[in-house]
């Protein structure tokens, strides 16, 4: 019953986007955003007069969105997320720079914050992009590897990866602290190739592995203890401190709501002892992007492509470092699941999106039909990669935020195997 009312809802989006599409053929299209529903006749002529002049160069353009939610755990929790786009040049020979503000506090003292940004100089020279977060955290795993249960509600899905509901019976939560400090420096060798250095730190302390208990006959040992006890981790505290080479690949047309173009990216991490790492490791990191559009006349309809793939080739890395779903830089992968509940030493993770226009001659509305796909390895060889898959697909919203930037609120049900659906809310498209 649960799939065939799933099965409905997409039916009835996919439906209504076409009905609405083919309304007023005698209209041309227009990009404008929500505000413009606000805003009187004779103003919005005045700011369509506008829209044929050039963005300016280094003025900030905001989108703001407030959230709020109720987690059992957490009690009330209240944040803010935003996102503002600048060029740094000429917009004609400057991509345009964007950075994705993120704030949630709740009445239990939990904090999550987050900035990612993505810095594009004067002719799209140097890039700089970074990821910084401050975490006062709960999450729970289930091991590692593809093909196991997750169970539960999971409620709504904050951009920062925060959960709104009950943790289940079977989950094992883990409090902590977190500290992520990933800044890249990029140097352009051509119009589309660009080499980076840059420094990593996930630094986890204060942790709490709520469900072990070794006073107990027989012990409850948890994945997390188990892993720490077996690689030889402090199972209060773990670092991952390296540095990053990279080579990336970049033709996409707008690096906020890409319509063409591919984004390819090859990182490798070693992470050492000597700057602060709990054990010595190489981690290699992956990811390609590409949109097929399938209109000549509206480019946001389309489909979109994506590829992760991160792999440990020597060492250890702790146990809350290992790649997992929905850690990626904007906490996008894995719509369906709980942030971290996919966990692996090897993990590789696919997704296809829909993107298609509702309100035609606006652009204010759009829709998203999306399936994704991931496989994880343990480390134990119990669970190797491509043994297990776990599968997810789901459908969303688009609501126009910024017609200058493209920026969008995103609002997607995700749901994946054995589970309730969730609730996911994001800023900007999700790849």
């Amino acid at each position: 019953m649960k799939n065939k009312n799933i099965l409905i809802f997409l039916l009835l989006l996919f439906c209504c986007s076409h009905f609405l599409m083919a309304q007023n053929e005698h209209k041309a299209f227009k990009q404008d955003d929500v505000f413009s529903l606000f805003v009187k006749e004779s103003k919005k002529a005045a700011r369509d007069s506008l829209k044929s002049r050039p963005a300016e160069p280094y003025k900030p353009y905001f989108s703001v969105t407030p959230y709020v939610g109720y987690n059992p755990a957490y009690g009330l929790l209240v944040g803010v997320g935003s996102t503002i786009g600048m060029y740094l040049g000429n917009p004609e020979t400057t991509s345009i720079s964007s950075a994705v503000v993120a704030a949630n506090v709740t009445a239990k003292g939990q904090i999550l914050m987050n900035l990612r940004t993505n810095l594009i100089m004067r002719d799209s020279r140097f890039i700089l992009r970074g990821d910084w977060r401050y975490l006062i955290f709960s999450q729970s795993t289930y091991g590692l590897g593809t093909g196991i249960a997750h169970q539960g509600r999971i409620g709504l899905i904050l951009p920062d990866g925060g959960q709104t509901s009950p943790i289940a019976v079977d989950e094992e939560p883990i409090k902590y602290n977190y500290i992520r400090l990933y800044e890249t420096f990029y140097f352009r060798v051509n119009n589309w190739l660009y080499t980076g250095i840059g420094y990593s730190l996930d630094n986890f302390t204060n942790i709490d592995d709520e469900k072990l208990n070794l006073d107990t006959i027989p012990q409850y040992i948890t994945h997390h203890y188990e892993y720490c006890a077996d690689h030889g981790f402090n199972p209060q505290k773990q670092t991952i401190s390296g540095l990053s080479l990279e080579l990336m690949i970049d033709s996409r047309d707008n690096t906020i709501r890409p319509t063409k173009g591919y984004f390819a990216d090859i990182a490798f991490r070693p992470n050492f002892t000597f700057l602060g790492s709990s054990k010595n490791s190489l981690m290699l990191n992956t990811e390609f992007r590409t949109y097929v559009s399938l209109s000549a006349e509206r480019t946001d309809h389309l489909v979109g492509f994506w590829y992760i793939g991160q792999f440990t080739k020597s060492g250890a890395v702790p146990y809350l470092g290992l790649p997992s779903i929905a850690w990626d830089m904007y906490n996008r992968t894995g719509r369906g699941y709980i942030q971290g509940s996919i966990r692996g030493v090897d993990f590789l993770y696919g997704e296809a999106e829909y993107r298609f226009p509702i309100s035609r001659y606006t652009g204010i509305l759009g829709g998203v039909l999306f399936a994704n796909i991931t496989t994880a390895s343990s480390d134990d060889d119990n669970r190797k990669l491509f043994e297990y898959f776990d599968t997810a697909a789901g459908a969303g919203i688009r609501i126009m935020f910024n017609r200058t930037t493209l920026s969008n609120l995103g609002i997607d049900l995700g749901f994946g195997k054995g589970g309730e659906p969730a609730v996911y809310f994001n800023l900007n498209e999700t790849f």
